[in-house]
């Protein structure tokens, strides 16, 4: 199954939870009515001092049924509708629910520096924004988890146990593993469950509330206790049907994790093509003592969203690990597990290998690989959530061959704002001027000098370190406040809209930067997916954009349209011709296109890469613009 077949499965995952959610809902609101119309008939004897039937006193009080009914499901709608808006904030909030510290882009602890070297690394080669980077400190089991509503908010969360026990590979084939998540569009379903299981825990969380009430209350008073003992009874049932909730609900956990969690490990090891990392990790989380167990009270509402089990349950979230191994490894020895365990207990006070050092060369191996031309693979576009080991070397080494003052100005929010600025800035004099007045204007004088000061350095950069440092800026940006934010997205926008014409390279970074900025602040919308058919002057706009930049010679470019048109449209399609306004009018498309369904997005990006390499190579300037072509249609 490919990217794009993912996220359409996701989208039927949707769907059919929402369905079960609603047939839940139905058994719980239908389960409290009975126990508490049990109870009131019980309270109402016949004539005959015999107890009411419970069918017998709802059709005598259909008041009471109505005003029942519609209390339990506005207390749990309204409880899934606050757990979901507490989580609009990103990744961040659920790393947080459960004692989340985030890792600051300058420490100087070495594991720590380690992690979020692999997770830089991992973003880069995947072409999305770095995600924030939490640790959770007080957990010594061996576990993390990836949560957001997008990449553009997504966060990272790792344990300590995991930080400290495993090396460098298991690490990456964990983090490999959460990146799958992200890019497989996972974490937005998560968060949905997060939301939808609270709804259907509430009842029983109040029930708990209405017991303690309850006890206190006939503690304090004398001769009441019947009213009280009604209380109790009352309570006592709730919570006995608030828990067939949390059955419902941990089954919906464990129908969707367990899939998607063996479909991760799958996409892991495509990702490193090293499976090794990835059984490494999975075979100490047997042998280790504390194994994946998280001891967090708050466990239960992110099992689903985990790498490994936090806790022992009767619907199991994740596959058994040996059932994880032997997918990995068919031959797997379960033997391996008693010699880690000996291993951990012997080096268990034995402290973590520092950082492995930068190689000394990393800027002269990332020259001799970019002095060739990118070949066009035929299956590019199923890369779209698949990176592969050569991918993981090419971004290890153009992380380590940023130059230093960058590094570090992506590590700050003040000075990743001016950075983002001065990647967004173009190469000419006049329109260069135009746009630091316009950021002065919009931002404040400020952030328009700092961005000046770093021009120098971002004009050394090799082509292919642009992007890359890009990306790395955005865990920085997060820090400023949503006000700040968004006066960067109008500030962006209105450079794209403050020259006709500009370059390729600088519409890209800064259409990049607009979307995930986008993402970040404003929730994505529900409208109707279109088909192919519905977009013929949008796909004109976007392939007449790409071969006209890609091939200098006029006729050239208008076969490189029609070779890619051709694949989308083979009967009829409409005609090269690159628009003057070109930017404002891809702006347009570029958000229309991204209505398209799944399936026709995989055949869009195949359709671009013809394009594209119809020259038989594909140059930077062209892979950059189908990357910001992809992220704008998030695939």
């Amino acid at each position: 199954m490919n990217f794009y077949q993912r996220q359409a499965e996701s989208r039927r995952l949707s769907r059919r939870l929402l369905v079960l959610f609603a047939l839940a809902v139905i058994v719980v609101v239908t389960a409290v009515d009975l126990a508490v119309f049990t109870v009131m008939a019980s309270m109402h004897p016949d004539a005959l001092g015999f107890a009411l039937p419970t069918v017998a006193w709802m059709k005598a009080h259909p008041g009471a049924v109505v005003m029942t009914t519609l209390l339990v499901l506005g207390v749990i709608g309204l409880a899934s509708l606050y757990r979901t808006s507490t989580l609009s904030a990103g990744g961040g909030a659920v790393a947080q629910v459960l004692g989340g510290v985030r890792v600051s882009q300058d420490t100087t602890d070495p594991l720590e520096r380690r992690l979020l070297n692999v997770v830089e690394e991992m973003s880069i080669a995947a072409g999305v924004p770095m995600p924030e980077v939490w640790l959770l400190e007080q957990e010594d089991g061996i576990n993390a988890f990836a949560a957001g509503h997008t990449p553009a908010n997504a966060a990272i969360a790792v344990t300590r146990g995991a930080l400290t026990t495993l090396n460098r590979a298991e690490l990456q084939g964990v983090i490999a593993h959460e990146f799958s998540h992200i890019l497989n569009g996972d974490m937005r379903l998560n968060i949905r469950l997060m939301g939808w299981l609270f709804g259907l825990l509430v009842i029983a969380l109040i029930a708990r509330i209405l017991l303690r009430l309850g006890g206190h209350g006939g503690r304090s008073r004398r001769g009441g206790g019947g009213g009280a003992g009604v209380v109790i009874l009352a309570a006592l049932v709730v919570l006995v049907v608030g828990y067939v909730g949390l059955f419902f609900g941990r089954m919906l956990q464990a129908a969707v994790s367990r899939s998607r969690e063996s479909l991760a490990d799958a996409s892991a090891v495509q990702f490193t093509r090293d499976p090794t990392g990835l059984r490494g990790a999975l075979v100490k989380i047997a042998a280790h003592a504390q194994g994946s167990r998280l001891g967090n009270p708050e466990v239960e509402e992110v099992a689903h969203m985990l790498f490994a089990p936090g806790m022992r349950r009767l619907f199991a979230t994740h596959p058994p690990l040996l059932e994880r191994l032997k997918a990995i490894d068919p031959r797997f020895d379960p033997q391996e597990i008693d010699a880690m365990r000996a291993r951990l207990l012997a080096a268990q006070r034995a402290e973590a290998a520092a950082t492995e050092a930068a190689p000394p060369d990393a800027a002269q191996r990332l020259q001799s690989l970019m002095q060739a031309p990118i070949g066009a693979s035929v299956g590019l576009a199923q890369l779209a959530g698949h990176p592969d080991t050569a991918h993981m070397r090419l971004a290890r080494d153009i992380r380590e061959s940023l130059p230093v003052a960058l590094s570090f100005a992506a590590r700050h929010a003040d000075s990743a704002r001016a950075l983002l600025f001065a990647l967004a800035l173009e190469g000419e004099r006049a329109a260069r001027a135009r746009q630091l007045q316009h950021i002065g204007q919009g931002l404040g004088d400020e952030v328009s000098a700092a961005a000046r000061e770093l021009v120098a350095a971002v004009d050394a950069l090799h082509p292919a370190q642009r992007m890359p440092a890009l990306l790395t800026l955005f865990p920085a940006l997060r820090q400023l406040t949503r006000e700040e934010r968004m006066r960067c997205l109008a500030c962006l926008e209105g450079m794209l809209r403050l020259d006709g014409r500009m370059s390729l390279n600088g519409y890209v970074l800064r259409k990049l930067a607009q979307v995930h900025l986008r993402d970040d602040l404003e929730r994505p919308s529900r409208l109707r997916e279109l088909a192919l058919d519905a977009v013929h002057g949008e796909l004109q706009v976007l392939f007449s954009v790409l071969a006209a930049h890609g091939h200098a010679d006029p006729a050239q470019a208008r076969r490189a349209y029609e070779a890619g048109m051709h694949h989308l449209l083979p009967r009829e399609r409409p005609g090269y011709a690159v628009p003057e306004n070109w930017p404002a009018l891809l702006d347009a498309a570029l958000d229309r296109l991204d209505r398209l369904m799944p399936p026709a997005k995989e055949q869009l990006v195949e359709a671009l890469v013809k394009t594209g390499a119809h020259d038989e190579r594909l140059a930077i300037a062209e892979a950059e613009l189908l990357r910001a072509v992809c992220a704008s249609l998030h695939c």
